[in-house]
């Protein structure tokens, strides 16, 4: 979530009021997140001088603004380019598609869409194995066949989904 919400930051300072209702008005159907959790994600890059607070509190509440430092710029673009290999490969991809119109280089967004895609076409041909291993089990029920159907599907609609974006963004291209 932190890597998210550096994203967000680079877009426009905010406060975490602003970034709550960020995610309160639609974002939430991408990246779920409670105020809690902002407010805890907040204190974290604070700390590591990833954000700053912006100018002094401007109302009498004392809410802060934050923005993104430079290191934290760097952490962001780390983020982006490198799918963790624990991360749900969904929510990865709909995050940095999200975020993806602020990385400035052209061959920086071709290249986050590159990893994206390939860490789908990984995921989904692992779950193509686990397909095979379960009509080859005539004990495993017709639930959790339709289960991992869903997930194929899924799976490969991430998949197209990645690929056409991919060709929209070609490497090398500048405005």
């Amino acid at each position: 979530m932190k890597y998210f919400i550096l994203g967000l930051l680079l877009a426009q300072p905010q406060t975490l009021y602003d970034l709550h209702r960020r995610f309160a008005s639609g974002i939430s159907h991408i990246y779920a997140a409670s105020f809690g959790s902002i407010h805890r994600a907040l204190r974290q890059l604070a700390d590591a001088g990833e954000v700053a607070v912006v100018g002094t509190p401007d109302t009498a509440r004392g809410k802060k603004r934050y923005r993104v430092t430079a290191r934290g710029r760097r952490t962001w673009l780390d983020w982006m380019r490198t799918p963790g290999s624990t991360e749900d490969t969904e929510l990865a991809a709909l995050a940095r598609v999200f975020l993806l119109g602020l990385v400035d280089d052209p061959d920086q967004r071709h290249e986050v869409l590159r990893r994206l895609h390939q860490r789908a076409v990984t995921d989904h041909r692992s779950l193509q194995q686990v397909k095979t291993a379960l009509e080859a089990d005539h004990e495993t029920g017709r639930y959790p066949r339709r289960v991992l159907d869903f997930g194929l599907s899924a799976g490969q609609g991430l998949v197209d989904w990645l690929a056409e974006l991919l060709s929209e963004t070609p490497a090398g291209a500048r405005p």
